[in-house]
């Protein structure tokens, strides 16, 4: 739950932002039922077919619009009344949020079926499997506990369906001999895993082995019956997991994967929420004096957004609500973006076209967001002004509620550090052929080309060079990155040799020289890559050239090299910096005193 002077922030970032809203609900009424018009052919549920509650008590259901429209500024309320969204079709209703800031959804939709949310559960997974942020309000008469596992079973993904044969059988030969040895033993140990144990293992995956070790909730029953037949840690493992598939199998309402279910989570707490990567749904009931708005703002109080999502999130909002202005503004340097537009249109070639557009985009954009900034820095500066504590430890609490990250445990502050050192110095990699500051991989070695950057622009390769290596080879300086501990980095992280990595979502750490030789010269090769340094179509692949020792000469071996990583620009300037000092070296005679004998 978020603290209360919190609470001003979570509005201003999520509710303040809204300005239409999409209430889809058979029981509302629609343009045709007002106007008296008819329905399409394929409707199932027209106007014609059934009668509505809003006739009975059309009084609740304006109460619910005139709150939305009381707002500064008015919502724009659109109403769908389900009755062409058929199994299956879910899309319809889905598409049509594109235009919605909010979605209220009625969970029974099908009259004939009141008890049933399917079509409810589907338009969410269609939802789900779109890039945009969609907020979302459940609206029932259905008790509010039953309708929220019922969304949570029907949105999950399965983690459990990967367990082998060999794991299943080796599970039930323990249950049986637990049979044997204490009758009614099955009908106990399987009563003990229900949708409550499955829930916390999902949320709690890196921590519910030790909670089950201590007798702690909500695994103390299973625990007790695991205990009397004499169970190791292992075994009691792998009974947990055979009855979490079990009550997985038996639960999940679809049994294909949603691709943005990966980080699903929700609620243990009275105020009930979801959240996955793209929708945020919230609970609410209805009755004689709803207030979906309300509801909503308790619900992401009750998830209580991290600082850092405030912060994007208001950053996207003012991007929604001063676009147009700032446009404007980015727009007012004809010359300049006459300029811009000659150049792309004098694009010799397609490898030079799509740099010019690539760094108009980037121009053009940097216009854009510049205007935003100002107003997104003093949404943070008052948040850090409510926050703001003087005492360390106090400040590393807030750190601790807000992000779950002990800053006062030391391993906690290193990999807070080291995080912050790969955020800050590289990134993923990007553009379409080999740049600088780009990290590739040949085998097991990790290479960061050092390349002047207009040396490495596929167009602007002179005729000179390609008169000495062909019209598709492009040479380029590149240092092989020496691994390192992360103790090392941390401690001499100073010293502007270091780079800690993010690749394949795994935290590397690299030094441009000898780690333990600050002044040691770093390994450096020139390398020549095919097709002028061009990506393969399917990823950040090419092909590289290294002239290296045969048996009798020099010959010229070819490797599949694969980008994985990428500095950002000033922490490989600093590197080519360091290159050429130290191949600019000079050699003098001193001697450091001690007599050769």
């Amino acid at each position: 739950m978020a603290p209360e002077h919190y609470r001003e922030f979570i509005e201003e970032a999520f509710i303040t932002p809204i300005r239409s809203v999409l209430i889809v609900d058979d029981d509302y009424p629609t343009y045709a039922d007002i106007l008296g018009g008819t329905q399409p052919e394929h409707n199932t549920h027209s106007a014609t077919d059934r009668h509505k509650a809003w006739r009975d008590d059309p009084g609740r259901i304006e109460r619910v619009i005139r709150k939305f429209r009381e707002r500064t500024p008015p919502l724009l309320v659109d109403i769908h009344d389900g009755s062409n969204v058929l199994v299956g079709d879910e899309n319809t209703v889905a598409k049509h949020l594109h235009q919605s800031d909010l979605l209220v959804l009625d969970y029974q939709l099908e009259p004939d079926k009141q008890a049933d949310g399917t079509r409810a559960v589907g338009i969410l997974r269609s939802l789900m499997s779109n890039a945009h942020f969609n907020l979302v309000i459940i609206y029932t008469r259905k008790e509010i506990d039953s309708v929220f596992d019922e969304v949570r079973w029907g949105l999950i993904n399965s983690i459990l369906d990967t367990f082998s044969k060999d794991e299943i059988n080796a599970a039930e030969q323990l249950i049986d001999a637990g049979e044997d040895e204490f009758d009614g033993f099955r009908q106990r140990i399987s009563g003990s895993i229900t949708s409550a144990q499955y829930f916390h293992f999902r949320l709690h995956r890196q921590s519910y082995r030790r909670m089950m070790a201590k007798d702690q909730q909500p695994y103390s029953a299973f625990k007790f019956e695991c205990d009397r037949v004499g169970w190791d840690k292992d075994q009691r493992n792998l009974v947990l997991l055979y009855f979490l598939r079990k009550v997985e199998r038996e639960n999940r309402v679809d049994t294909a994967d949603l691709p943005g279910a990966g980080d699903l989570s929700w609620s243990f707490e009275s105020i009930k929420w979801i959240k996955s990567e793209s929708v945020f749904v919230a609970f609410s009931e209805k009755t004689d004096d709803d207030d979906l708005l309300s509801d909503l703002q308790a619900a992401l109080i009750g998830w209580n957004p991290r600082p850092s999502r405030l912060l994007l999130t208001k950053l996207r909002a003012e991007m929604d609500e001063h676009g147009i202005a700032l446009q404007g503004q980015a727009l007012s340097n004809h010359h300049a973006l006459a300029y811009w537009y000659y150049r792309l249109l004098r694009a010799a070639d397609k490898p030079e076209r799509r740099w010019r557009i690539a760094e108009s985009v980037s121009r053009h954009s940097d216009h854009l967001v510049s205007g935003i900034l100002p107003r997104v820095e003093r949404f943070v500066a008052r948040l850090i002004d409510a926050e703001w504590k003087a005492s360390d430890s106090e400040a590393k609490q807030i750190c601790n509620d807000h992000f779950k990250v002990n800053l006062a445990d030391k391993e906690s502050r290193n990999l807070a550090a080291l995080q912050h050192n790969a955020f800050v110095c590289s990134m993923a990699p990007e553009g379409w052929h080999l740049a600088t500051g780009h990290i590739f991989s040949i085998g097991d070695e990790h290479w960061i080309c050092l390349s002047p950057a207009c040396d490495m622009v596929p167009s602007q390769i002179p005729r000179w060079r390609r008169d000495a290596f062909g019209e598709q080879i492009l040479p380029f300086i590149a240092i092989r990155l020496q691994p390192t501990s992360e103790e090392i980095l941390l401690r001499y992280i100073q010293s502007n040799r270091f780079v800690a990595l993010q690749i394949y979502g795994e935290l590397r750490c690299f030094c441009f020289n000898h780690p333990s030789r600050d002044s040691s010269a770093p390994y450096w090769d020139i390398f020549y890559a095919g097709n002028s340094g061009v990506f393969l179509k399917d990823g950040f692949r090419l092909s590289i050239f290294r002239t290296e020792k045969g048996k009798t000469r020099l010959i010229s071996n070819r490797y599949d090299a694969t980008v994985v990583s990428q500095l950002r620009y000033e922490y490989a300037l600093n590197l080519i910096q360091k290159l050429g000092i130290s191949l600019t070296r000079v050699g003098l005679d001193f001697v450091d005193g001690q007599v050769q004998t």
